[in-house]
């Protein structure tokens, strides 16, 4: 190779490397540090609000665990309307629904707290207090703990929503009344209901319990007369009388 033919080849070498290793630019830089800015940053500080504060997620913690401590509770409900000495699996139904709604409750506000930036802060549950008294069979005192249960779910909500306004939440307070309020409210209107059929058909000792598991069972563990305690039931009673009222055959 001649000093001109080593001279060229050297020379295409250096536009080759310049070509593909080009000089660090002021935007290169600037790139990288932004790089290394969002790669340190903690992406739940990026995204929780203002408003998603230590206390609105401490409130939400404290509902998840009494969502699962009456989860736990309602199963041993469940269980006990479920042994041989008790056999009312009516009743064993509606307390099982009731433990996988406590269930899913808890799994959804624990996974909302997530996308809103926040943490799982889990918290002991203890064993449920709860004995199914079987000499006699009691229907009143199992009835009458869910409906406490029930209850002391829904003024929690309420208790959630109060935070989350005192913290201009407004975003968990839509959540709690759209998803919870509405239905809990439901919940113990039926259960207040249940326990009055219940203490009805227990002042004689019979058939009563029997043929109200039965019914329960046959509901597939739903309450029979939940549809009538609904708001909403009166506007279908309204819309009815206003069509049979146009009905030429009512008039």
């Amino acid at each position: 190779m001649t000093p001109l033919q080593a001279s060229s080849s050297s020379f295409h070498t250096l536009v080759i490397r310049n070509v593909n290793m080009p000089e660090p630019t002021h935007g290169g830089e600037m790139a990288r540090k932004y790089i290394k800015e969002v790669s340190d940053a903690n992406m739940d500080d990026c995204i929780r609000s203002a408003s998603f504060n230590a206390d609105v997620q401490e409130a939400i913690s404290k509902h998840v665990n009494l969502e699962l401590r009456s989860w736990y509770a309602f199963k041993k409900l469940a269980a006990d309307s479920s042994r041989a000495d008790v056999n009312l699996h009516g009743f064993a139904l509606l307390f099982e629904k009731s433990a996988l709604e406590c269930l899913a409750d808890a799994c959804y506000l624990e996974k909302y707290a997530i996308q809103r930036g926040g943490k799982a802060h889990p918290m002991d549950i203890p064993a449920p207090k709860i004995e199914y008294s079987t000499h006699p069979i009691d229907g009143i005192r199992p009835i009458q703990d869910a409906l406490h249960i029930q209850k002391a779910i829904f003024e929690d909500c309420q208790r959630l929503t109060e935070v989350a306004g005192q913290n201009k939440d407004y975003a968990l307070m839509d959540v709690v009344e759209s998803r919870f309020l509405c239905k809990e409210t439901k919940h113990v209107k039926d259960l207040g209901d249940l326990l009055r059929e219940v203490a009805r058909v227990s002042k004689n000792p019979g058939h009563g319990l029997f043929h109200l598991d039965k019914e329960l069972l046959k509901n597939k563990g739903r309450i029979p007369w939940t549809c009538h305690n609904l708001p909403e039931s009166a506007d279908l009673v309204l819309k009815e009388m206003a069509c049979s009222l146009g009905e030429p055959s009512a008039i």
